[in-house]
């Protein structure tokens, strides 16, 4: 995975944002046996930022905590490093149509 600079991660959370707006009930992302829509990723990034300003975290934070939040399955991984890659794979997943297409995988369409 490449830089995750905030530029690159604000991208990636207005390209979620935007996808509520049009389409809030398309499956954004499957992973680990759990499912979660458009809808569920902004709404949770919502929140999440709410908390994530309130203690001086950034943007990435909101996005790792929101993934977490609709993806519950990750973060019972066995181990830390695996629960890294499914987070990581989620947000290439998420950014792959944000700019020159950050993330390597890409929707079929």
């Amino acid at each position: 995975m490449g830089s995750w600079d905030f530029p690159r991660l604000r991208a990636t959370c207005d390209e979620v944002h935007r996808r509520a707006e049009v389409t809030p009930g398309l499956t954004a992302v499957r992973h680990s046996g759990d499912s979660a829509t458009y809808q569920d990723l902004a709404g949770a990034l919502t929140r999440y930022d709410l908390v994530a300003e309130s203690n001086g975290l950034g943007v990435g934070s909101s996005l790792v905590a929101a993934i977490l939040h609709c993806l519950p399955r990750i973060g019972s991984l066995d181990e830390p490093s695996a629960v890294s890659t499914a987070v990581g794979q989620v947000v290439e997943w998420l950014a792959r149509d944000v700019g020159d297409g950050y993330g390597m995988l890409r929707s079929v369409g």
